[in-house]
């Protein structure tokens, strides 16, 4: 695919901007969870690793080399299962009281299976000269 490359640079600028947006919001404390900011919860910064493979993941999508290309399926794994983890953890219903999905949270999703699929689709030049 001729634009796979640009695409998945914006999926991961767009993956590390939702990661700074709330996520989840629970009620009864008042608490907005963001990917950096836990608010008082013990869910950690999950946001930290999401933008630094993201950062990679940037990195190996300007680099032209086939070795980049397959360590960028690497890392574009890793976010797409690192954010259905924070999916899991951070929308977990606990003593009674389900927390409020909010839109960062479907976009980490959506957002790390876009970057997965980009790096299926990259763009290299062959050459038919034998060696």
């Amino acid at each position: 695919m001729k634009y796979s490359q640009p695409i998945g640079v914006l999926l991961c600028l767009l993956l590390i901007y939702s990661t700074t947006q709330p996520l989840v919001f629970i009620e009864s404390r008042h608490w907005t969870i963001t990917g950096w900011d836990a608010a008082g919860a013990s869910f950690g910064q999950a946001g930290k690793f999401l933008c630094f493979f993201a950062s990679l993941a940037i990195l190996f999508f300007a680099l032209p080399f086939i070795w980049a290309k397959r360590f960028n399926m690497v890392f574009a794994s890793l976010l797409l299962a690192w954010s259905i983890r924070n999916f899991l953890i951070l929308s977990t219903c606990q003593m009674g009281e389900c927390p409020q999905k909010l839109w960062a949270l479907y976009g980490c999703i959506f957002f790390s299976a876009g970057i997965l699929l980009m790096t299926f689709l990259p763009k290299l030049t062959v050459s038919n000269q034998p060696q």
